[in-house]
């Protein structure tokens, strides 16, 4: 009878001990799926279509909002002298050669982010907005740069998603997003830049204004051609346009341009047109070339959680123009699949374009 007991009292512990290993495993299960789709480093990207999404009306210019006067700090999403910041680091991630004042700056246009609403311009002076462009783009993209050079990231009245399918009336909006890009960069330059080189960069909407900045005005003065180190414009299809600011064609090369647009292996969008003149540059092996980059040269993804996570898990190539990664070697991977990754430009590559842009300066005499 008492080795009955025994037997049975031993039973119910394992049997207790067993529940709460399988337990324990489904709570991790789950935390891991949450976790993997929280991948995103905005936002996602949705071409909203929707009427309810969309202006109701056409471009009208009385129904833009004012104007920012970026000699106020509160129009820019990241300065230097702002005392509550957005561009943190990794929270996994620490670096040795982090330099509190740097000797050079960066101007950051910001992607898209105005999704619904019914203007064909976001008000400068929508909280939630600007919130959001922080806690985003400025958080998870902009960051790169962070204690290598000074960050200058404007907020503007950029032009609705819609804009990129409706022409006609998204022509006018993009011209007054521009406009306060233009603005916000002369007021950096005659107030801030003292001489400094900087870098340009942007994402999606943000590289748009990038690419027009330079042509019209930064590649025609002289001495703003001279500042500038490299831009990166990303995410969005960009063809050679200056023989004094060229594709960048090797790791350690400056002024020159970076761009590339990432999608799944074997995806290309719906009536995408193939064109070899549009620059496409790895951003593992930093070359043009068609070759598959190393896995092991891939050095991470920032996740949602600000955290670097799955070295080795990218590996990318260029074709027709794109950059196709191969399915991605995470857990859960299939959680998160999607054919455009447009919304990750920055994301996948994150610390491989932060140390790439540090072995450039650095061979070349700015680090």
């Amino acid at each position: 009878m008492e080795k009955s007991k025994t037997t049975c009292s031993k039973w119910r512990m394992e049997n207790s001990l067993m529940h709460s290993v399988v337990t324990k495993k489904i709570i991790n299960f789950f935390i891991l799926i949450i976790f993997i789709l929280s991948v995103q480093s905005c936002e996602v990207y949705k071409n909203y279509t929707k009427k309810k999404h969309i202006p109701s009306s056409k471009f009208d210019y009385s129904l833009i909002g004012k104007a920012p006067k970026y000699s106020n700090i509160k129009y820019w999403a990241e300065h230097p002298k702002k005392e509550s910041y957005y561009a943190r680091l990794p929270k996994n991630y620490t670096d040795s050669q982090y330099n509190t004042n740097p000797i050079i700056d960066v101007f950051f246009i910001h992607p898209t982010l105005y999704f619904k609403g019914d203007k064909w311009n976001a008000d400068i002076d929508n909280e939630e907005l600007n919130k959001k462009i922080g806690n985003s783009t400025i958080k998870h993209q902009a960051s790169v740069f962070l204690g290598i050079a000074n960050i200058y990231a404007p907020y503007y009245r950029q032009m609705h998603i819609h804009s990129y399918s409706d022409l006609e009336n998204g022509y006018q909006a993009y011209d007054i997003a521009y406009s306060d890009v233009k603005n916000a960069f002369l007021y950096y330059w005659n107030e801030h830049n003292k001489s400094k080189k900087f870098i340009l960069a942007g994402h999606s909407q943000g590289t748009n204004h990038c690419e027009r900045l330079l042509k019209e005005i930064i590649l025609k003065n002289d001495t703003m051609k001279d500042l500038l180190i490299i831009s990166y414009l990303p995410g969005m299809p960009i063809i050679a346009f200056n023989k004094n600011h060229p594709p960048c064609n090797s790791p350690n090369q400056l002024e020159c341009f970076l761009s590339w647009r990432t999608f799944a292996e074997g995806y290309m969008p719906k009536n995408f047109h193939i064109n070899d003149s549009v620059v496409c540059i790895n951003p593992i092996s930093w070359n043009s070339d068609t070759n598959f980059s190393e896995k092991n040269d891939h050095l991470g993804i920032l996740f949602k959680n600000h955290k670097i996570k799955y070295p080795k898990s990218i590996t990318a190539y260029n074709y027709n123009s794109v950059l196709w990664v191969k399915p991605i070697k995470i857990p859960f991977a299939f959680l998160y699949k999607r054919n455009d990754y447009h919304i990750a430009d920055y994301n996948l590559f994150w610390l491989n374009i932060r140390n790439n842009l540090k072995y450039r300066l650095k061979n070349n005499g700015y680090l």
